[in-house]
């Protein structure tokens, strides 16, 4: 299983970061909060396979931040308690952007913490224009949940990710991300339209690191239209 340690240094590797701990700055220093950060990274070398541009951002600083600040704990989009960063991308001549730990109304009302979104950038825009307000669901393109366990997973985790992304309207990336295994689970997911599971991701285990990139990669480029 992968350490603290190892998550850090693969998020570094893959953002093009120095290894240097300052530059990367997780405002909760856990494995859960580090996988997050991974699988968010993932994301960005999966847009950068597809011939998408990608250009890290700050809230406040802009393109570039020296510092790469990432949530602790799920919030607003607009928040300028500190410069948190998320991702701006090109693909195809769409822009999106790629957020960690957000926080989103759904369709129904309710509001869901999503661990790495994929969300219009023109609407992402519009939220930070009006940094008191929630983004509404609708614009999200994509839907990751990523769980770090030590113990087992079980079928309930998959059926609350099912109900979220149910109440986010039409997503063209929905996948439950996690380094552990679960047959159950992967059952429960096999049935239907749910969402896309992804067992055994770590930095330990390139090759289910590699196919996850490949699957998000040919999802972005099915909805971009890149041949």
């Amino acid at each position: 299983m992968a350490s603290f340690g190892q998550l850090v240094s693969a998020v570094n590797a893959l953002l093009g970061l120095p290894n240097v701990g300052a530059i990367l700055q997780l405002n909760n220093a856990s494995r859960e909060r580090a996988f997050e950060a991974y699988v968010f990274s993932l994301v960005l070398r999966a847009v950068q396979q597809a011939g998408g541009n990608v250009e890290l951002r700050g809230v406040l600083s802009g393109a570039n931040p020296t510092t790469v600040v990432f949530r602790g704990a799920p919030g607003h989009m607009g928040s300028r308690a500190q410069d948190f960063a998320f991702a701006y991308c090109q693909l195809n001549g769409k822009e999106f952007e790629v957020h960690l730990d957000v926080q989103y109304l759904g369709t129904s009302g309710a509001m869901h913490e999503i661990d790495v979104s994929i969300y219009e950038h023109d609407k992402a825009d519009q939220v930070r224009a009006r940094p008191g307000t929630l983004p509404t669901a609708r614009p999200l393109l994509g839907a990751l949940e990523c769980k770090f366990y030590d113990s087992n997973l079980g079928t309930g985790l998959g059926r609350a990710f099912v109900g979220l992304v149910d109440d986010c309207g039409s997503l063209q990336v929905k996948c439950f991300v996690t380094n552990g295994t679960h047959p159950g689970l992967a059952s429960y997911f096999s049935k239907g339209q749910r969402p896309q599971p992804f067992f055994n991701l770590s930095p330990l285990t390139a090759g289910h690191a590699d196919r996850f990139v490949r699957d998000i990669e040919q999802a972005l480029r099915k909805w971009a239209r890149v041949g």
